[in-house]
């Protein structure tokens, strides 16, 4: 009897338990939903005034915090969307991760078994041109690679394509490339190893140069002639991007340009001078786009076709004031001088640069093209101060191509054929 009665009162002092148990459960939950600020404690204290939930050690300090403890395969079966700063433990890398929204990626900080790279910053860009420029930053303390992220607004809400968390590999510097000419852009960088991948750096701004002349859908770019590749003495068979410089001085290639054969203007073998490369009048695209034939050009740009140098002229000549009547068709198909023959009308008053140009010659540049009296070699310089010659993509037999020709006293432009062998001037059209 003295067993039954000791056994009912444990079970109705359980009940009681149980009873108490639910009510404090009930009373907290009001309390969260109605408390500005809680502390979780033994031993009462009020929660700081500036926190929402204030978890403080127990009486004998000897008991944490744990949060998810996951491993790489685990955090990266989280379905998303993923919120911001969701925190876990990753066993793998022996990191506490966060995820960051901004980036899609998570974070690493507060590793124990290994440490992520240090504190680093991104520099300054460097050698900008009209479609790149290479983006640099300082060494990080650990890292093995780095990431790279390019946008065209500070924020990072879009990216350049390609270039959003870009694995660039262990460098400090990486060349950004099929951007637009005149534009802003924004980059950051993280740095990684094998422990996780640090936070961004800083954003570093940087601008590509100036766009060129345009003329409908057409864009040149933003030089006055190609001045690229390996200076070599005039007469010398160029290998592929040599040049000559008239009459063998430097500085007239800074001034004017280099002097290119075709197939050196083209990126090609020599041998390329007396051979069909693409067929007979090809490439024959208008426009080409992505399609053309980059030769030395930079990235995003190729060398003009016949047609697309035809669809220029006809089109400065008709749309920019004066203007003229000449057909398109004229342009395309007719040899020697095209184009109105008034003064300041046709396509070569209008691409050559004005006497109040330096270097001088006797157009209006109304074009903004800014044509140069280059001068020219075949066989022996000429023409310097009166006469330029532009290669265009497109051959006409093993050993010619098309070419355009501005001269002193001519408001018309010529088309013709010229020797691969000849040297001349290039200007590239964007893409």
């Amino acid at each position: 009897m003295v067993f039954f009665t000791t056994l009912i009162r444990r079970v109705r002092g359980i009940r009681i338990t149980i009873n108490f148990l639910f009510c404090l459960i009930f009373n907290f939950l009001i309390l969260i939903a109605s408390a500005q600020n809680i502390a979780i404690n033994e031993s009462g204290t009020a929660a700081n005034t500036k926190s929402i939930l204030e978890i403080q050690p127990d009486v004998n300090l000897n008991k944490g915090l744990l949060i998810p403890r996951l491993t790489t395969t685990q955090r990266n079966s989280i379905a998303a969307p993923i919120p911001e700063a969701l925190l876990i433990y990753n066993t793998t890398t022996q990191c506490f991760e966060a995820w960051n929204q901004s980036t899609s990626t998570w974070v690493s900080f507060g590793c124990i078994g290994c440490q992520i790279p240090g504190a680093f910053s991104a520099s300054a860009s460097s050698n900008p041109s009209i479609t790149d420029f290479d983006a640099n930053w300082v060494s990080s303390a650990g890292a093995t690679g780095y990431y790279l992220d390019v946008s065209t607004v500070n924020t990072f809400s879009t990216f350049v394509t390609g270039y959003n968390n870009l694995s660039v590999g262990n460098v400090t510097t990486y060349n950004v490339i099929n951007l637009d000419c005149g534009t802003t852009y924004y980059y950051r960088v993280r740095a990684t190893n094998a422990c996780g991948t640090s936070a961004n750096s800083n954003t570093i701004t940087a601008t590509t140069s100036v766009c060129g002349p345009t003329c409908n859908t057409q864009v040149w770019a933003a030089m006055v002639n190609l001045n690229t590749g390996t200076q070599i003495s005039q007469g010398t068979t160029q290998a592929a991007g040599q040049k000559w410089c008239y009459n063998d001085v430097a500085s007239n290639c800074t001034t004017y340009g280099g002097l290119y054969q075709w197939a050196s203007a083209m990126n090609l073998a020599s041998t390329a001078n007396s051979a069909f490369q693409y067929g007979a009048a090809l490439p024959s695209c208008d426009p080409c786009g992505s399609g053309g034939k980059q030769g030395i050009c930079p990235s995003g740009y190729h060398i003009p076709t016949d047609l697309e140098w035809s669809r220029y002229e006809y089109c400065i000549e008709n749309t920019i004031a004066p203007t003229g009547a000449t057909s398109l068709v004229t342009f395309q198909t007719t040899t020697t001088y095209r184009g109105s023959a008034t003064a300041g009308v046709g396509p070569g008053a209008k691409m050559k640069v004005a006497a109040s140009n330096t270097p001088a010659w006797d157009g209006t540049n109304t074009s903004t093209f800014s044509a140069l009296p280059s001068g020219y070699y075949s066989g022996a310089v000429a023409g310097f101060g009166t006469t330029t010659l532009f290669w265009s993509a497109t051959e006409n037999t093993a050993s010619t191509a098309y070419s355009r020709l501005l001269t002193t006293g001519n408001v018309q432009s010529s088309r013709g054929n010229s020797s691969k062998a000849f040297a001349f001037p290039v200007r590239c059209l964007k893409n």
